[in-house]
């Protein structure tokens, strides 16, 4: 017998930082369309929103250990391609996508390195339930990768990644993410990060995007999105 999936209805309003930042930039008929995805959760949205799991996991994985094992991104790589021939559908197709997001990452050694290099990485894409409340409205923030000091003792700040390879992310809305990120961290955590340690990475246009030094502006306007989001949320 076929498993059933069903949709889900989400009943207090929740959006991911990435689409609060898209929707305080959009249209009206955009930001409709942003808020019956957040609230009701078809299979298939949230099949592509999981996507890059693997991608994701192998990044974090590699730079844990070192800038050395970068290379080996392009041997997981391979074998997700020769996986992909495997198996049919969905599941073949997110393997060639999280293989070429892998190779595409490889492209950002150097970069990374240069960036990265002073920081001890831990990967801490297994933590779940990273969310901050704005105005009524949770807002789920999941950074992939912790950077810390001090023999990594000491969080000073973090990287998320970001991935999309029809359509590159606007800096606006990587350093939204970041602001949002760096304020989770400071009400949630009670861990005041410097904005300079406090990262996104566009995997697909080999980007890396830090906080802005002043973000009161930006997160007022995210509180005001999120004011109407509340709002909006019971006539969805």
């Amino acid at each position: 017998m076929l498993k059933t999936l069903d949709v889900v209805i989400v009943k207090e309003p929740k959006i991911s930082a990435k689409l609060l930042c898209e929707y305080a930039e959009s249209s009206a008929v955009r930001r409709n369309s942003i808020l019956k995805s957040c609230k009701i959760k078809e299979p298939a949205v949230v099949a592509i929103s999981q996507r890059y799991n693997q991608a994701q996991e192998f990044i974090s994985d590699c730079l844990e250990r070192s800038f050395d094992f970068i290379e080996i991104l392009k041997t997981y790589a391979e074998d997700l391609r020769k996986e992909s021939k495997k198996t049919s559908g969905k599941k073949a197709d997110n393997m060639l996508l999280c293989a070429e997001a892998l190779e595409k990452f490889c492209k950002m050694e150097k970069m990374a390195q240069r960036v990265f290099g002073k920081y001890i990485i831990n990967n801490s894409s297994h933590i779940k339930g990273q969310k901050i409340k704005i105005n009524g409205v949770d807002i789920s923030i999941r950074p992939e990768i912790m950077l810390s000091i001090d023999g990594g003792l000491t969080p000073v700040g973090f990287i998320k990644l970001c991935f999309n390879k029809t359509k590159e992310v606007k800096s606006s809305i990587a350093q939204g993410i970041a602001a949002i990120g760096r304020l989770y961290f400071c009400e949630i955590k009670k861990e005041d990060f410097k904005p300079e340690n406090c990262f996104v990475i566009d995997v697909f246009a080999n980007k890396i995007y830090i906080a802005p030094k002043n973000d009161k502006r930006i997160l007022d306007g995210y509180r005001a999105c999120c004011i109407e989001i509340a709002d909006r949320w019971g006539k969805i």
